[in-house]
């Protein structure tokens, strides 16, 4: 299985999704990403991070809060949002990458 450090630098977008499995909001995100996954599959990668036992993810990432989305592309973040989002505003984060 790779790391997401190796994941995001391939050219195939990729939206990183920062989560603590404490978080009260993980039921929630972790059903969001699978529903992203399917529908991107082939297109986009989605990939759950779950950094509750890394703290040097939370540190490189620069994580303040959960759930934090990176959209990652070569290895470049391109955008980044945190707090609940909508499937629609995901959706927009990885469309404009496509």
């Amino acid at each position: 299985m790779k790391k997401i450090d190796e994941i995001v630098k391939e050219s195939i977008p990729t939206l990183a999704v920062f989560m603590h499995a404490g978080n009260q909001d993980a039921v929630e995100v972790k059903h969001l990403v699978e529903e992203l996954k399917s529908k991107y599959d082939g297109k986009a990668r989605i990939e759950r991070v779950d950094d509750s036992f890394d703290g040097e993810l939370k540190l490189k990432y620069k994580i303040r809060e959960y759930p934090t989305y990176i959209l990652f592309k070569e290895g470049q973040e391109l955008m980044r949002e945190s707090g609940r989002k909508s499937e629609a505003e995901l959706e927009d984060m990885i469309v404009r990458a496509l």
